[in-house]
C-alpha cells in the first residue's frame, strides 16, 4: 500500500478522490523501476503492443507518431524534447503488474491499465486534461508537473495541432516529482509535465471513466440480450386531443416506462457486474487462447498437480469481481464481462479468487479436496484465466495424456 503520510487513506477517499489533486512525497520510498527505458523501447517495437512518440519542436509544435516503432526510428530522434509512452504494461511485465497491489484501496475493477512513459530532458506531451482518474508514480529521474482548475473545457485546444493540448493553461501549482512520489489528478484537472533529465520515467495508473451514453447503450443491450424489456408502451386517457399533438402525459407513460426498468434493481446488478469486468478491444484480443483438447488433461490429473501446485497464478489481463445479489443464494463472479459459474463453491472461496492475483500452496491444497471447487478451477485453468506457478503441472501434459 502506498504510503499516503500528511493525509490517510480514508481522508484522502473522503476529500480527494475525484475531486481535487494530491501529492505524495515518497509514496512508495526507495522505488526502482523494474523496466529500463531500453526494455521499454523494445516493448514498442513489437506490434501487438499500443505504443506512441511525442516530439515537441517547438512551443504549439508538437509530432505524434504511432507504433510499433523500428530501431530506425530512434536513431532519428532528437537528443532532446521527445517521450515514448507505452500502454498496457502491466498486461506484458508481471512486475509492473505487481505495482497495482500498492493501490488496492480502489477496487481492482475500476483500473484501466498502467502507462509507461519514458522523457529525454524536455520531452512532454503538451499541457491537457484527462477524462479519468490517474496516479502519476515517478519511477525514475524527474518531472516538473504544472496544475490547472481553470479552463479544463471542451472547446479550449489549440487547432491544427497532431494532440489535443490545452490553449489556455494559467498555472495554478507546479511541482518536481522525484522516484517514489507519487501525483494523483481527478478528472478534468489540466496537468503539464515536463522530464528535467535524460532518466525521466513516469508509471500512469489510469481508471476507468464511463459516459452515461455508454452506460445507457450497454444496459439496453444487456436487456436485449436477455430478452428483459418487452413491456408494451400504453397510451393515457385521451382526453381532447388533436390530430398532431403529442400531449405532456403521452412522453410522461413513456418516461415511467423506463423508469420501471431501471429500477429493477436484479436487472442492474447482473448488469453492472458484466459491465465493469469487459475487456475493451485490445485486452480482448490478448487473451490467453484456451488450452486445446490435446493440452487438457483428465480432471483427475489436474486434481493432482492441485495438491502439490506452488500457486495458481491470475492472468493479467482477465478482470474479476463479485457481488451479492439481491436474487442468489451465493456471491455471484464476473469474469471479462461474464457471470461465471461458480455452483456449489463457497463466498470465501469465489471472494478469494477474485480479490489475489495468485492461490498460495496452501489453499490449492485444502481446496483440492472439494470436487466442485476443483471443477472450477479447472474451467479456468481450461481458458488459461489461471495458469501454474512456474509451470508446476508439467505431470499433467503429453505424457499423462496417453
Amino acid at each position: 500500500m502506498i504510503h499516503f503520510n500528511s493525509v490517510d487513506q480514508a481522508t484522502f477517499l473522503r476529500d480527494y478522490w475525484q475531486k481535487k489533486p494530491l501529492l505524495i512525497r515518497q509514496a512508495l520510498p526507495n522505488f526502482i523501476s523494474p523496466l529500463t527505458p531500453e526494455e521499454l523501447a523494445g516493448l514498442s517495437l513489437e506490434e501487438e503492443v499500443e505504443s506512441r512518440l511525442v516530439v515537441q519542436k517547438s512551443d504549439t509544435d508538437y509530432e505524434l507518431k504511432n507504433g510499433a516503432f523500428s530501431e530506425q526510428d530512434y536513431q532519428n530522434l532528437p537528443e532532446k524534447n521527445w517521450t515514448l509512452l507505452v500502454q498496457g504494461v502491466d498486461r506484458l511485465i508481471p512486475e509492473v503488474h505487481d505495482i497495482l497491489n500498492e493501490f488496492d484501496f480502489i477496487p481492482r475493477w475500476r483500473i484501466d491499465d498502467i502507462m509507461i512513459s519514458y522523457a529525454t530532458e524536455g520531452g512532454n506531451v503538451g499541457p491537457h486534461f484527462d477524462h479519468y482518474d490517474v496516479f502519476l508514480l515517478q519511477a525514475a529521474g524527474q518531472r516538473k508537473w504544472m496544475l490547472t482548475s481553470q479552463d479544463c473545457t471542451e472547446d479550449n485546444y489549440l487547432k491544427d495541432v497532431s494532440l489535443r493540448l490545452m490553449k489556455s493553461f494559467p498555472i495554478e501549482e507546479e511541482w518536481v516529482l522525484e522516484a517514489g512520489d507519487v501525483l494523483y489528478l481527478p478528472p478534468k484537472w489540466g496537468h503539464h509535465g515536463v522530464a528535467l533529465d535524460d532518466e525521466c520515467m513516469t508509471y500512469s495508473i489510469g481508471y476507468r471513466s464511463y459516459k452515461g451514453q455508454e452506460l445507457w447503450d450497454s444496459f439496453g443491450d444487456y436487456l436485449s440480450e436477455h430478452n428483459q424489456f418487452n413491456q408494451l408502451y400504453q397510451d393515457p386517457n385521451w382526453t381532447d386531443a388533436k390530430p398532431a399533438e403529442i400531449p405532456n402525459q403521452a412522453w410522461l407513460q413513456a418516461k415511467q416506462l423506463l423508469l420501471d426498468v431501471l429500477n429493477d434493481e436484479q436487472a442492474m446488478q447482473h448488469w453492472f457486474g458484466r459491465f465493469a469486468t469487459q475487456l475493451d478491444q485490445q485486452a480482448h484480443q490478448a487473451l490467453p487462447e484456451p488450452l486445446s483438447t490435446e493440452e487438457t488433461a483428465t480432471l483427475e490429473d489436474f486434481t493432482d498437480a492441485l495438491s502439490s501446485a506452488k500457486g495458481f497464478q491470475k492472468d493479467p489481463i482477465c478482470r474479476f469481481a463479485y457481488q451479492k445479489l439481491s436474487d442468489q443464494p451465493i456471491v455471484t463472479l464476473y469474469i471479462n464481462g461474464f457471470e461465471w459459474p461458480v455452483t456449489g463453491v463457497q463466498d470465501a472461496i469465489i471472494m478469494q479468487l477474485a480479490n489475489q492475483d495468485c492461490i498460495d500452496s496452501e489453499s490449492l491444497q485444502r481446496w483440492s479436496k472439494q470436487p466442485k471447487v476443483v471443477r472450477c478451477l479447472y474451467e479456468l485453468w481450461q481458458r488459461q484465466f489461471f495458469t501454474f506457478v512456474d509451470d508446476e503441472p508439467v505431470a499433467i501434459e503429453a505424457e499423462d495424456l496417453d
